[in-house]
């Protein structure tokens, strides 16, 4: 009786699976501070209009993009293939209009809806751009700094979590030793009970909760990031990731140094804020983002800052001129994204030069950059669509 002749296969089988096994755990021991990381531009999104967009959020169904003209402050509403479906300017003072500052960038609550920041609170419209509610705080919001392009704004389970300054200003100010022992940094917003509740204080292991060194507000604007079961928080002058359950965010879970070669820290000398904004103190070593991505690692986005010697040096190369003076002081601060695994750091991921900003990001597979004006003109916009390899 003749042996069936896949029986003779099998010996090549195991020899692949074992080569292919081999293969993986090479792969995966390859420490994470060792990979050569990149953004792998394989596709975009062509839309026919002359701006500067950046792309804000996308539709739960992926069918629908949300773009913001930075230029001229209008939103646009594109089709998969970008086609143009609205566009509308939904800023001023009529009342289908947000009166208040941006504070960040506007997210889909469904596919049909989404929801604006701003100091004044959240804004919700229609994808036609006809307001269906503003949530008023009841508290008067007060931002010290504003960075447009921020994800100030995160969506779970009917909840919004906001970086919405300015509870218990009049009571504790803005900056200095009793904002650091009492302020809260996290609003959230429940849209059954439409109430505002703070969240987030410093926790003992953060610098800010000095009650000797007073910081500047500059110093500690939050960056923070959601996923399954935690919020995590990182202030802007220093290498720490704070996560709280999101069950009890009143309760630290855990505390996390993101081990930096380089990270400045120009620290105070005094219990006392001193109100004069000296411009090297703002060359500190900059946390600008966090987001959470798969296997519960960052994409931390930083700058390294400089030392008061390398300020200077850059500051004298380029003389009075001013423009010079920031694009010298940019050309010597270092930094980029990386990924933080708790424990290591990867390389700067490099990034093709024709890549702006970081709009959105999906998953390892879809990470989507605005255009650098700085390397092209179109009469067009163009958002990329990247993945992350390793080269």
């Amino acid at each position: 009786m003749k042996k069936p002749h896949y029986l003779y296969l099998l010996p090549f089988v195991f020899t692949l699976i074992a080569c292919t096994g081999e293969k993986e755990e090479s792969k995966i021991s390859t420490p994470l501070s060792e990979q050569s990381l990149e953004f792998e531009i394989y596709d975009s999104l062509v839309v026919d209009h002359l701006g500067n967009l950046e792309l804000m959020d996308i539709s739960p169904n992926n069918q629908t993009f949300l773009l913001r003209d930075q230029n001229t402050d209008s939103i646009l509403v594109a089709n998969a293939t970008g086609e143009l479906l609205y566009q509308y300017k939904l800023s001023g003072e009529g009342p289908n209009q947000y009166q208040k500052n941006l504070y960040g960038k506007s997210k889909f609550l469904n596919n049909e809806e989404f929801l604006i920041p701003t100091t004044g609170g959240v804004y919700r419209y229609d994808i036609q751009g006809l307001l269906q509610k503003h949530y008023e705080p009841d508290f008067t919001p007060m931002a010290q700094i504003i960075i447009g392009g921020a994800d100030n704004l995160m969506i779970r389970e009917g909840q919004l979590y906001l970086n919405l300054p300015g509870r218990g200003r009049d009571e504790f100010g803005g900056q200095g030793i009793e904002y650091q022992q009492n302020s809260t940094h996290i609003e959230i917003l429940d849209l059954k009970e439409e109430a505002y509740l703070p969240a987030v204080t410093f926790p003992a292991s953060s610098k800010f909760s000095s009650s000797e060194k007073a910081y500047k507000f500059y110093s500690t604007y939050p960056a923070y990031a959601i996923d399954e079961d935690s919020l995590y928080i990182a202030y802007r002058h220093e290498a720490k990731i704070f996560a709280y359950p999101l069950t009890d965010l009143s309760t630290l879970g855990s505390t996390k140094t993101i081990p930096f070669d380089i990270f400045v820290e120009n620290e105070p000398k005094s219990d006392k804020v001193d109100n004069k904004i000296n411009i090297s103190e703002l060359y500190a070593g900059t946390i600008n983002k966090l987001i959470t991505i798969e296997d519960r690692r960052f994409l931390v986005d930083y700058l390294a800052g400089l030392t008061k010697e390398e300020y200077n040096e850059a500051v004298a190369k380029a003389g009075e001129d001013m423009n010079k003076q920031w694009e010298e002081l940019e050309k010597m601060n270092n930094g980029g994204m990386v990924i933080f695994d708790g424990n290591q750091i990867s390389s700067p991921i490099e990034k093709p030069t024709i890549l702006g900003n970081m709009d959105k990001y999906v998953s390892k597979e879809e990470i989507w950059f605005s255009l650098n004006f700085s390397e092209a003109e179109n009469d067009y916009s163009v958002i990329y669509k990247t993945r992350l390899i390793e080269k």
